[in-house]
Order: C-alpha cells, then sequence, then structure tokens
C-alpha cells in the first residue's frame, strides 16, 4: 500500500513566484535609502586604498 501520492511533475507555482517577487521588491525599496551611504563607503575606500594588503 502507497502512503505518499504520486509525483506529478514539476510545474511552476505561480502564486509563490509571485510571493516571493513582492518580498524582493520590498527588500529592494527598503534598501534604496542606504545606496548613498554605501556609494560613499565605496568612494572612501577606493581613495583610501582599503583593498591594499595589509601587514600584522
Amino acid at each position: 500500500m502507497d502512503t505518499t501520492s504520486k509525483m506529478r511533475g514539476l510545474h511552476p507555482n505561480a502564486e509563490m513566484s509571485f510571493i516571493g517577487y513582492a518580498i524582493a521588491a520590498v527588500i529592494l525599496v527598503g534598501m534604496l535609502p542606504l545606496l548613498p551611504f554605501f556609494l560613499l563607503w565605496l568612494l572612501v575606500d577606493r581613495i583610501t586604498g582599503g583593498r591594499e594588503q595589509q601587514n600584522y
């Protein structure tokens, strides 16, 4: 006797795709105010040579 259902094959789930895209959009909009600070940090890092190897 089988206790599990038979696999019907892989198919996209539109509802879950929509939820995923909605969550990604909320995260993107929430991170937009941080973008100027991130760009400023990158600029300062490039100017000061932050990527050079440090010897301790």
